[in-house]
C-alpha cells in the first residue's frame, strides 16, 4: 500500500468516526419527519394552485356551455320569426361558444386525475409522515433508556471494579495508626514531663485497697477469741 492510500484511509476513518461520534438517531429522525412536513407542505401548496385552475376552467366552461345553450335558443326563435340571417349568425356564435367549450373540457379532463392523484400522493405521505413521527418518539424513548442504562452500567462497573471492603479496611486501619501514634506521644509527653514518675510514687504513698481491706476484714472474724 502506497503512502497516499495509507494516509487516505486514515484521514476517511477520522471522518467516519467523527461522523458517528456527532450522530444522534432519535434527532436525525425527528429532522426526517420535518423534512417530510416540509414536502406535505409544497405538495399541498401545489394541489391548492391546480385546484384553483380547475376551479377557473370550470367555471369558463360553465360560461361557454350556457353561451352555446343561449345561441342556440336565440338561433332558434330567429329561425321561428323569419329572420334566417340572425339565425345564422347566432348558429355562428353557438358554434364559437362550443368550441371554446369543448376546448376547456379537454384541458379538465387532463387535469382532473392529475389533482386525484396529488390528492392521493399526499395522503399517502402524510399517512407515512405519521408512521415515522410515532417511529421517531418510540426511537427516541428507546435511545433514553439506552443512555440511562449507559450511564447505570458505567457507575456499577466503576463500583463493581473496586474492592470496597479493602478500601474501607485501609481507612480503618490508617485512623487506628493515627490514634496509636497520638497516644505513644501523650506517653512520651507525659515521661518527660516527669508525670509518669510522681504517679508510680504517689501510688506508694496510697492506702490499701478495698480488695486490702476486705481481705484484712475476713482474716480478723476468723481469728478465735481470746
Amino acid at each position: 500500500m502506497s503512502l497516499f492510500d495509507s494516509i487516505s484511509r486514515t484521514v476517511k476513518g477520522l471522518l467516519n468516526d467523527a461522523a458517528d461520534s456527532v450522530q444522534d438517531p432519535s434527532r436525525d429522525s425527528r429532522q426526517i419527519v420535518r423534512e417530510l412536513d416540509d414536502s406535505i407542505g409544497k405538495a399541498e401548496n401545489s394541489l391548492i394552485e391546480i385546484q384553483a385552475q380547475v376551479a377557473t376552467q370550470q367555471s369558463k366552461r360553465d360560461v361557454a356551455a350556457d353561451k352555446a345553450k343561449k345561441y342556440e335558443d336565440g338561433a332558434r326563435r330567429a329561425l321561428q320569426s323569419g329572420d334566417e340571417a340572425l339565425a345564422r349568425e347566432a348558429l355562428g356564435a353557438q358554434a364559437t361558444a362550443e368550441a371554446e367549450r369543448d376546448a376547456l373540457t379537454k384541458e379538465l379532463t387532463s387535469l382532473e386525475p392529475s389533482v386525484a392523484q396529488l390528492k392521493s400522493q399526499i395522503e399517502d405521505m402524510r399517512a407515512r409522515r405519521n408512521d415515522l413521527n410515532a417511529r421517531s418518539n418510540i426511537l427516541q424513548a428507546k435511545q433514553e433508556i439506552a443512555q440511562a442504562k449507559d450511564v447505570a452500567a458505567t457507575a456499577l462497573g466503576g463500583i463493581g471494579g473496586k474492592n470496597l471492603s479493602e478500601d474501607f479496611q485501609k481507612l480503618e486501619d490508617k485512623v487506628a495508626l493515627s490514634n496509636a501514634r497520638s497516644d505513644a506521644r501523650l506517653n512520651s509527653a507525659d515521661e518527660k514531663s516527669g508525670k509518669a514518675l510522681d504517679e508510680k510514687l504517689a501510688e506508694l504513698n496510697r492506702g490499701p485497697s478495698i480488695d486490702d481491706r476486705l481481705e484484712a476484714l475476713k482474716k480478723q472474724l476468723n481469728t478465735p477469741a481470746q
